[in-house]
């Protein structure tokens, strides 16, 4: 037997302690990277906007309306008027004071500068980015920043918004949605906290949406939805909350009444701005809504082309029988009831579809017809659930549940191939959308696109013709060129009037053209063709086809439509200008002398008038007092040649001839080439016995 005494037992062997992992702390930047990334690259997209000109419907709200040009101090009266009612008296039933209310105060600060205009959209515009983001994100928390990612993302991207972006006057789409989005934001901030406060601001914000765009109505449909995503708390509790917003809608409506004189307005809804008024039958008219329905989702898909307008008769009309609005037809059909069926699961691609249908509903033309066809910034607000629907698509193929809440930069580590479409689709979409932009420099530049994106519209064949009669043609000196853009105006305005005959404006226009064109005839036609559709109620009109039949020597004609011009303005100096001068062409030489004299009373700084009153006196014989009248003409008007000639000719008739060599010379002196001038100094030189002379100038005239 063995004792063991004083064995030592082993020392414990050593664990070694774990090492902890410190989990990095996300900073502002990291934390906020995806509404960073969406915000910044809203920016680049429609940075080169910004140098742009007025577009379009930017003269009728801003470069154009004289309520807007008042500034500041023209706020309260936009508050108590209709939308565009600095521009025209048309009752369109719109009422969107806001926007115009910011038109007017940029006005003041920059007049007649669209670049703070176009400054301020893109900046709401990246607003409304942020919330996208936010509003998605606390509308859906279990997203792991993806949902609310790729909504932001795509909404920044999406080329079917830069019409809204692009065009000034559409600031009233970007409000709307941005207000609404705020608003939303505010009711999912009530719901969690219960604050007063929160529910206070978004009634504020949903009234603001109001004021900004009549589509915010269509959301009295989504705060339900919200609301049943958002609360588990009872039914009647939440029915507060939607009679809030129901109260605001009333209140809304009440000052629209007391704006407008009533809820929809009373303009009736014309053909050439919606198609569907010349559909035949109440089916034909459904099917081409659904068609346009179709349209509107392929145009979210493939964003190509794009067009300002689609206005008559650039959508042909279809049964609801035929494929194009069969399809679209069962698409919603399916959709609505998909997105019906999985409310109850709160799906969040149920509330992008919801949100879609909903907010289109009202711009559809199925439910009642608006006074447009179709147009893409109608999609500006639906195309917020189409991101969502998109979204939740996305992180449903990919499998985007299973990474953690809030760490974005491992979500895009781990998803490569998903990355890879984000950035295709980023390229794309981004490139279109830049592109695009480009179009909206100006008038000519988007109306050269569009004319032949949309050759069948009337609308913009006569938008095109009209500018580049007005801004190109009316402005040009060089007669060539002016020749030029006269002959496109005409085809342009030709084809207008050729796709819809009742078209009184695009007739208008064309006259116009014809006019400084030389074409009397067909001006007067065209005049005659407009007036015949439309009641006129410029004086401009009425003086351009006083002027059109003055050409074809109808003076009878001529002096009725200048004296109705005056009628319409009776301080108009241009109407009683051409009404002396045709009255002088007829022979009424008193009646010629009174009118004149009445338009240098008005504006005696006008040389056309001072040259014809010369003219009235020449035909009677007085030529003292013509010299002294051409003389006023060129006062005010230095290189008035046709006023120098005639003086030439006065000094002539009156056998001064050395006087009437002396202008006629002045004449050559400053056009070479006027044939008039050098065939009056070979007549005048003849006369005085200079026939060499006389010899030489003649033979310069007949080589012209």
């Amino acid at each position: 037997m063995f004792i063991l005494y004083n064995m030592k037992k082993p020392p414990p062997r050593k664990v070694p302690t774990p090492e902890i992992k410190k989990v990095p702390q996300l900073t502002f930047f990291t934390k906020n990277l995806p509404v960073i990334i969406c915000v910044i690259l809203s920016f680049l997209l429609f940075a080169n906007t910004i140098t742009h000109e007025y577009t379009v419907d930017d003269a009728t709200v801003i470069s154009k309306n004289e309520i807007t040009k008042k500034g500041i101090s023209a706020l309260g009266e936009i508050f108590t008027t209709p939308y565009r009612a600095g521009f025209w008296d048309r009752d369109e039933g719109l009422y969107r004071p806001i926007s115009v209310a910011m038109f007017a105060i940029e006005y003041e600060l920059w007049p007649d500068n669209p670049m703070p205009g176009h400054i301020m959209n893109i900046l709401l515009f990246m607003l409304t980015i942020m919330m996208i983001f936010v509003v998605t994100k606390n509308l859906f928390p279990d997203s792991n920043d993806l949902i609310p990612f790729i909504s932001a993302l795509l909404f920044a991207i999406h080329p079917i918004h830069t019409e809204v972006v692009a065009n000034i006057k559409s600031r009233d789409e970007i409000l709307c949605l941005l207000l609404g989005l705020i608003s939303l934001y505010f009711t999912i901030k009530f719901i969690a906290s219960k604050n007063i406060r929160d529910i206070i601001l978004a009634g504020l914000f949903y009234f603001l949406c109001f004021l900004s765009k009549e589509s915010a109505i269509t959301l009295l449909a989504i705060f339900p939805l919200v609301i049943w995503y958002k609360s588990t708390d009872k039914l009647k509790s939440n029915l507060k909350i939607n009679i809030l917003f129901a109260g605001i809608a009333s209140l809304y409506m009440i000052i629209r009444y007391s704006v407008l004189g009533s809820i929809t307005g009373s303009a009736s809804h014309q053909l050439i701005n919606n198609s569907l008024l010349g559909a035949s039958s109440f089916g034909e008219q459904l099917g081409s809504a659904m068609m346009i329905l179709g349209k509107y989702l392929f145009l979210l898909i493939i964003p190509h082309p794009l067009s300002f307008d689609y206005s008559f008769n650039q959508i042909s009309l279809v049964s609801l029988s035929h494929f194009s609005s069969l399809l679209p037809l069962i698409i919603y059909a399916g959709l609505t009831v998909w997105a019906v069926l999985n409310l109850k699961k709160k799906n969040v691609a149920a509330f992008g579809i919801l949100f879609f249908i909903i907010t289109i509903s009202l711009v559809s033309n199925v439910l009642f017809l608006i006074e447009s066809s179709m147009a893409e910034r109608f999609l500006y607000m639906p195309s917020f659930g189409f991101c969502i629907a998109i979204s939740y698509l996305l992180a449903k193929v990919f499998k985007t549940s299973s990474i953690k809440q809030g760490n974005f930069i491992l979500l895009l580590k781990n998803r490569p191939f998903m990355v890879l479409i984000l950035l295709f689709v980023t390229m794309s979409y981004g490139f279109k959308t830049v592109s695009r932009n480009s179009d909206w420099k100006n008038n000519i530049a988007l109306l050269k696109t569009d004319v032949n994106t949309a050759p069948n519209s009337a609308r913009i064949r006569y938008a095109y013709g009209s500018a580049l009669l007005i801004e190109k043609a009316l402005q040009e000196e060089n007669i060539t060129q002016k020749s030029a853009y006269l002959d496109e105006s005409i085809i342009q305005l030709e084809k207008g009037v050729s796709i819809l005959n009742s078209y009184s404006e695009a007739w208008y226009h064309l006259g116009l053209a014809y006019k400084e064109k030389g074409l009397g005839a067909q001006a007067v036609q065209a005049f005659e063709t407009a007036k015949s559709q439309k009641v006129f109620t410029k004086p401009d009109f009425f003086i351009a086809s006083g002027i059109a039949h003055g050409m074809t020597r109808n003076y009878n004609m001529a002096i009725a439509d200048l004296q109705q011009a005056i009628k319409l303005d009776p301080e108009n100096a241009e109407a009683y200008n051409n009404l002396g001068l045709y009255y002088s062409d007829k022979g009424s030489l008193d009646s010629s002398l009174t009118a004149l004299n009445r338009a240098i009373e008005l504006k005696e700084s006008f040389p056309e008038a001072w040259y014809n009153k010369g003219n009235a006196y020449a035909k009677g014989n007085a030529f003292n007092e013509a010299i002294a009248s051409y003389e006023k003409a060129l006062r005010f008007k230095e290189d008035y040649t046709d006023a120098q000639l005639n003086i030439g000719n006065c000094y002539a008739a009156l056998q001064n001839y050395q006087k009437a060599i002396e202008y006629y010379d002045a004449v050559v002196q400053k056009e070479p080439y006027n044939k008039n001038a050098l065939i009056n100094l070979g007549i005048t030189y003849n006369i005085i016995g200079n026939e060499t002379k006389g010899k030489e100038y003649i033979s310069r005239a007949e080589k012209l």
